[in-house]
């Protein structure tokens, strides 16, 4: 699936930095997204392209490219000239996860792309339906997860996908925990989110910009974030190191996306990338409308360092996709 839409600068704005200086304003960023227009990667690619429209005066080109788990989108930017114009957004689980699930990679994740540098961090927000939280006393996720310890009980968990964050992080959780929850895979958030909904499916653990309009509602209840921690733009819904009793307390999903362009990137290019991405993230306004979307800013890393927090993420992903048992042929 294939969609391209363009974002036009009003008037190009000068471009002080000496690495800034070799972009030509009649050659547009192509910028490789592995989702359809909507998805998570799409809006952040959405936001980005209009901060650094609006801060280098450079018009972006978005590029839709899904399927394959997001490796159609990434062999895409591998086989791009390495000109400094074309990158692609990816979430880390391109460079942890999916390796580990994928029975033959037609690519080395490692060797063919170049991580440039950081972009947005998020985690994932598990919501029920605020009725049926009631008629079982869920008052919060410990008490869920102590309703699925009892024999009998089991919690149905509706995933965008088999092998994605919400598959790998509620397998471990009930790993851990000792909760019975049978995951039940979909094709996309969207069904999952209707059968919810529709009480289908006790829970869903998925990333938040589709939950939060039905939470604001009182449709459905936020029984937890996939952090540890508790996420600043919802202050009330506890992390999963508030449930160390239950054997959770360690569990830490920190999904981060990442901006990665051809294996032959020069150094002086990825240092024009980062430093356009620097500049979009001092954009005013860009990091509320990413609180809006679940999503925090992350401040540009250079690519030496956005590898080697790669490689420090890699252990706890393949971890997740060994207790999951996910695998892909």
């Amino acid at each position: 699936m294939i969609a391209r839409r363009t974002l036009l600068a009003a008037a190009a704005l000068p471009l002080a930095a000496p690495a800034l200086a070799q972009i030509s304003a009649s050659r547009p960023l192509r910028l490789i997204v592995p989702n359809p227009p909507g998805g998570q990667s799409d809006t952040i690619a959405r936001l980005y392209g209009e901060a650094i429209q609006a801060t280098s005066g450079q018009a972006v080109v978005i590029e839709n490219r899904s399927g394959a788990n997001g490796l159609i989108a990434m062999d895409t930017v591998a086989k791009a000239t390495p000109d400094g114009l074309t990158t692609g957004l990816f979430s880390i689980t391109l460079f942890t996860s999916l390796p580990a699930m994928m029975a033959r990679m037609p690519l080395d994740v490692d060797q063919d792309v170049l991580p440039i540098t950081s972009v947005v961090t998020s985690t994932t927000l598990c919501c029920v339906r605020a009725d049926r939280a009631e008629q079982r006393g869920w008052t919060d996720f410990g008490a869920m997860l102590d309703w699925a310890r009892r024999p009998g009980n089991e919690l149905t968990n509706g995933a965008a996908s088999s092998g994605g964050a919400s598959h790998l992080l509620t397998a471990t959780i009930a790993r851990r925990s000792g909760a019975s929850i049978l995951v039940v895979p979909y094709r996309g958030g969207a069904p999952a989110l209707n059968d919810l909904l529709a009480g289908n499916i006790d829970m869903a653990f998925d990333f938040m910009p589709a939950l939060l309009p039905h939470v604001a509602a009182g449709t459905l209840k936020p029984m937890a974030v996939g952090s540890r921690a508790r996420v600043p733009f919802l202050p009330d819904v506890p992390g999963l190191g508030e449930f160390a009793s239950h054997g959770i307390g360690e569990i830490d999903l920190q999904s981060w996306n990442i901006l990665a362009g051809p294996a032959g990137l020069s150094p002086e290019l990825a240092e024009r990338t980062v430093e356009l991405l620097r500049r979009a993230a001092a954009h005013p306004g860009l990091e509320d409308r990413l609180r809006a979307n679940g999503l925090l800013p992350l401040p540009p890393l250079d690519p030496a360092a956005t590898r080697a927090r790669i490689l420090a993420d890699r252990p706890r992903w393949r971890e997740m996709v060994e207790i999951s048992g996910a695998r892909i042929e």
